[in-house]
């Protein structure tokens, strides 16, 4: 937006319901179909089973409401540009800072499940006590990391065709793990025999599994299929049926994946006293759950097709690997050409062609997040965390472009749009509920670090009418604030409520000095105004909530947060409203691709 230009934008529709289906089923089936398994055990027993389709339920709504918004928006990187056209760049910029965040962070994710995977035949680099890599693993993950954005950074295309042999060599491999540890090995009685029978840990784990055992970081795939909607031939019939499609099917693969493995749990081979499920996620059966399992047997059907399982798991996690470690690179391309980013992130490398720029640094935040979280179980969480926030744009964003651009004529339409809208923002407000006050308060802190680098932007100063000199004053007093609140309470020289007052007091002055300093732009300050209540208010009921320090019990904690979450939702709609790009669009009839 630096110079907008306004250009017809064709693309080749050559893309069947069948091509987003196999796009959207590739991208959640991933390194959690082997590591997820015993991480839902962990925190749920047997009844991780529920929560498998919990999750699929949660992300077929979302999926619903995507598909109307991606079919009409059919841009390269949509999912960081929706919100941009309901309620302006300072609103849209917190979801997409967010998702930027959570894409950086899948490849770390997929290094470090395939690190552990090799542990599984080189000693030395897992340890399974603490489910962390050890320094050797943590080097090797960044080998491997550094890789992976070599072949995106020269944009060889041999991995794209090889990839396609490799997702048939990982459909191949989980049909016939679920055949054989159903058909061999199964035990009914792990489901019920135990102290707590199918709900050891209570009904509230159902949910509260969801964000740490991997649950939501496997669906959120669902969104490639988002990322090629302007190439279908039918968007209306291919995008809702490939994603949905899509999610239905992993939703089928994950429950009889986690049957097979509960069932197949002995318990003496992994160590662990029977029935002790949290147990699970420290016995050496978490580098690589199923290929310990059917190791474990002595059956030599099974222990044969262990050393299969082991090929099959570092193909499957390099695979994604591949996949994400280009996607992610491209998110601050995408950005870039939201102008929210400098130009030079943007810029494409002249012989290879690619985003050289944007690919090499994403490589150097990913091996910060591996330094201090070496492990898949605990980059999961903050993956998911980041990622889902940023889902928040769909139920408001849909709600006001209906508004806005209700005579245009969509592809495809949320059927039952008035319910399904808000439903979807209680949906994803839950889902980054469900991370814990441990990781949502590192959220809200670096969502919120993310406002100076739009207003450092030639785009943004002139969206909002202030000078540079006034902008980087304020950026960096900004920073300063937000990074002595963080560090006194991260260290604990202060307690939650000086943390919260202060942070929120920080949110509010940053609002207010932007209403009363913008010379233009006041409709996006107005716009991003539920942002601010909705974070406030999400730090005081995770903190007090069931899965902070319980003052609030389940199921009241996710009461609370539902209905606070549908009055957020309310707030945003009402504040919605049509962006000069918008206005650009609907008056020139083509894309405009900032």
């Amino acid at each position: 937006m630096s110079e907008q230009t306004v250009e017809t934008v064709r693309l080749r529709k050559s893309l069947s319901s069948l091509d987003i289906f196999l796009i959207s089923f590739t991208g959640m089936v991933g390194s959690g179909w082997l590591l997820g398994v015993l991480a839902g055990n962990e925190y749920a027993g047997p009844g991780i089973i529920v929560t498998w389709v919990i999750g699929g339920v949660f992300f077929m709504v979302l999926a619903i409401i995507f598909s109307e918004l991606g079919t009409m928006f059919p841009f390269s990187g949509s999912l960081v540009r929706f919100n941009h056209y309901s309620h302006g760049p300072i609103s849209n910029f917190f979801l997409g800072w967010a998702y930027l965040i959570g894409a950086i962070a899948t490849p770390p994710v997929e290094a470090a499940a395939l690190t552990g995977f090799i542990s599984s035949f080189v000693p030395g680099l897992y340890n399974s006590k603490v489910s962390l890599l050890t320094p050797l693993g943590v080097l090797v993950a960044v080998a491997i990391l550094g890789t992976f954005t070599f072949i995106q950074y020269v944009g060889v295309n041999v991995f794209g065709k090889a990839n396609a042999g490799m997702t048939w060599f990982k459909i191949a491999a989980i049909i016939l793990t679920i055949i054989f540890a159903l058909s061999l090995i199964f035990h009914a009685s792990n489901f019920f025999q135990y102290r707590g029978g199918f709900l050891p840990y209570g009904g509230s784990s159902l949910f509260a599994a969801l964000v740490p055992s991997g649950v939501v970081f496997s669906y959120e795939g669902f969104r490639q299929g988002l990322d090629y909607a302007g190439e279908t031939r039918n968007p209306k019939r291919s995008v809702p049926i490939g994603m949905l499609g899509a999610i239905t099917a992993a939703m089928a693969v994950y429950i009889l994946l986690q049957l097979a493995f509960t069932g197949g749990i002995s318990w003496s081979a992994a160590g662990v006293k029977p029935g002790d499920w949290s147990a699970l996620g420290t016995s050496p059966w978490d580098a690589n759950p199923f290929y310990y399992e059917f190791r474990s047997t002595g059956i030599p059907l099974l222990v044969g097709f262990s050393i299969v399982l082991l090929i099959a798991s570092v193909v499957s996690s390099a695979s994604t690997l591949g996949a994400y470690s280009g996607t992610s690179g491209r998110s601050f391309f995408g950005m870039s050409r939201l102008s929210y980013f400098p130009e030079i992130f943007g810029r494409l490398h002249p012989r290879f062609q690619t985003p050289w720029i944007s690919i090499l640094l994403t490589f150097v935040i990913g091996i910060f997040f591996l330094l201090p979280f070496p492990s898949w179980y605990a980059l999961v969480s903050i993956d998911a965390s980041f990622t889902v926030y940023a889902y928040l744009a769909a139920g408001i964003s849909n709600t006001v472009l209906r508004r806005t651009m209700g005579d245009y004529e969509r592809p495809f339409s949320t059927p039952l749009s008035a319910v399904l809208s808000p439903i979807g923002f209680i949906v994803a407000s839950l889902l980054v509920y469900w991370s814990g006050w441990s990781t949502i308060s590192v959220l809200l802190v670096v969502v919120s670090a993310g406002l100076p680098l739009l207003l450092f932007s030639a785009y943004g100063r002139r969206a909002l009418g202030i000078g540079l000199y006034p902008a980087v004053t304020f950026g960096t007093t900004y920073w300063a604030a937000l990074a002595a609140v963080g560090a006194l309470y991260f260290t604990g020289t202060i307690g939650f409520t000086y943390f919260w007052a202060l942070y929120t007091a920080l949110e509010v002055a940053a609002y207010i000095y932007l209403r009363l300093s913008a010379s233009s732009g006041i409709d996006a300050v107005r716009a991003s105004l539920w942002v601010v209540i909705y974070n406030s208010g999400l730090a005081l009921v995770s903190y007090y909530g069931s899965l902070g320090t319980g003052v609030v019990g389940y199921p009241w904690d996710y009461i609370i947060v539902a209905l606070f979450s549908l009055a957020v939702y309310f707030i945003a709609v009402r504040t919605g409203y049509e962006p000069q790009e918008l206005r650009a669009y609907r008056e020139s009839g083509y894309l405009v691709e900032e």
